[in-house]
């Protein structure tokens, strides 16, 4: 077990930045899109900036399904005990991933319902494939490119010049269908759970006022 400590200690440091980046645009979403945000597009420079960070960091929350790489890479570590993988690396991983995830699912969320309510869009479930097929290509990058969200300002040539030639190779398709079909998946299987939690609390709160009168 205490292998298994110095490898949950170990990974804190990266899984919290990794977590951090993606809980950068769920922040900006109830900012951005918050139920006081105007009825029409917003003509302030300011929330254009915001919205074109929201979307460049928008990545890093599907991203963190990926890193369940690491935790093959930690199960495989001759030093740690079936015990420490179970009771101490697999409940890691899975907050980790779940929160990262969630981060993700409010984020879309957010960004559909302000969609929908300034009247731009009647269903959100098109821009939500599309924006998921987009964030599976940022994804890749991520992983196999190891591009991050600012080498888009710090090396827009480097950007530009792997995007071309990940056109030549044949597992950035593969790598960006896969990734794909399982954000689709996973999001909108946790968008209905947060939709059915949230229908519950609300309708919780009105039996609870309605008995205190």
């Amino acid at each position: 077990m205490t292998e298994a400590v110095a490898h949950f200690l170990g990974n804190f440091r990266w899984m919290s930045w990794n977590l951090f980046l993606a809980i950068i645009p769920m922040a900006l979403s109830y900012i951005l899109f918050a139920e006081r945000s105007p009825r029409r597009l917003s003509r302030n420079p300011f929330w254009w900036m915001g919205l074109g960070l929201f979307i460049l960091f928008l990545p890093n929350a599907p991203y963190i399904i990926t890193d369940i790489i690491h935790f093959v890479d930690d199960s495989r570590a001759l030093d740690i005990s079936s015990n420490g993988i179970i009771f101490v690396l697999i409940p890691q991983y899975l907050v980790f991933l779940l929160a990262g995830f969630q981060c993700y699912v409010m984020s879309m969320m957010n960004l559909g319902n302000y969609l929908t309510k300034i009247k731009l869009i009647k269903n959100p479930i098109w821009m939500e494939i599309v924006i998921t097929f987009i964030c599976a290509i940022a994804v890749y990058w991520g992983r196999f490119n190891r591009l991050n969200s600012w080498d888009v300002f710090t090396q827009p040539r480097f950007v530009i010049k792997e995007a071309i030639n990940n056109l030549e190779r044949p597992n950035f398709f593969f790598g960006t269908i896969l990734f794909f079909i399982i954000f689709s998946s996973f999001y909108f299987f946790f968008k209905w759970i947060n939709i059915a939690i949230a229908f519950y609390l609300q309708n919780r709160t009105k039996q609870i006022s309605a008995h205190s009168k």
